[in-house]
């Protein structure tokens, strides 16, 4: 059977069958017994943080390569801490970005409390490894929504496997996260959902509604 053969097999298989769904209340990882390579997917109710570091792509050129790639460590690392203490769990790494995703009754809120952390860990940890007039600038996003997870790549190959997460809560908030500059933005589905303690503090609001999607 040719390449194109193969494809068109492939391809004529995902579409000429059912595709199922089930429900599920956790966030799934590649391993997920529930999850299979084919026509089948999980549903949940889910919220989507999404952080990376701006103009990236100038890391290396402003602080030669070792420290570009300590500061990559040091970034990553400081983001899967927080956003595990904060019950969530990091589902992607994409280079400068990084997808925190996070479930239960308290997931908006914990992802911004996540959001606040890494926000002043960056600026208060990282940042004070750095000079002072080329501190790096973040963007972060939250969105929460519905969203179908499949599973994609070539089976019994885990270096060739990952998560797909379709919704618009996901892609809202990598949209935040481009539009963002030193900010958190938020949807209004977060927002409705955060606790008081979350919105105001020392009596002013935290918010402003131009940041609201």
């Amino acid at each position: 059977m040719s390449l194109l053969e193969d494809i068109s097999t492939t391809t004529n298989t995902f579409f000429n069958h059912e595709f199922t769904t089930a429900e599920t209340t956790i966030v799934p990882t590649t391993d997920y017994s529930k999850l299979t390579f084919g026509n089948n997917g999980l549903t949940a109710e889910l919220t989507f943080l999404f952080v990376d570091i701006r103009k990236s792509s100038e890391l290396h050129e402003t602080y030669g390569e070792i420290v570009a790639a300590k500061i990559y460590q040091s970034f990553h690392d400081l983001n899967v801490r927080i956003i595990n203490r904060r019950s969530g769990q990091v589902r992607s790494f994409d280079g400068d970005r990084i997808m925190g995703v996070f479930s239960g009754d308290r997931k908006n809120n914990n992802a911004v409390e996540a959001a606040l952390n890494i926000r002043y860990a960056v600026s208060e940890v990282l940042n004070k490894k750095l000079p002072k007039d080329k501190p790096i600038n973040i963007g972060i996003g939250i969105d929460t929504g519905r969203v179908l997870i499949t599973k994609v790549g070539r089976g019994r190959d885990d270096n060739n496997s990952d998560l797909v997460w379709v919704g618009k809560a996901c892609n809202y908030a990598s949209h935040m996260c481009n539009e963002s500059e030193n900010k958190i933005y938020i949807s209004t589905a977060v927002f409705g959902r955060l606790e008081q303690k979350n919105r105001v503090s020392e009596g002013v609001d935290v918010w402003k509604k131009s940041l609201w999607f």
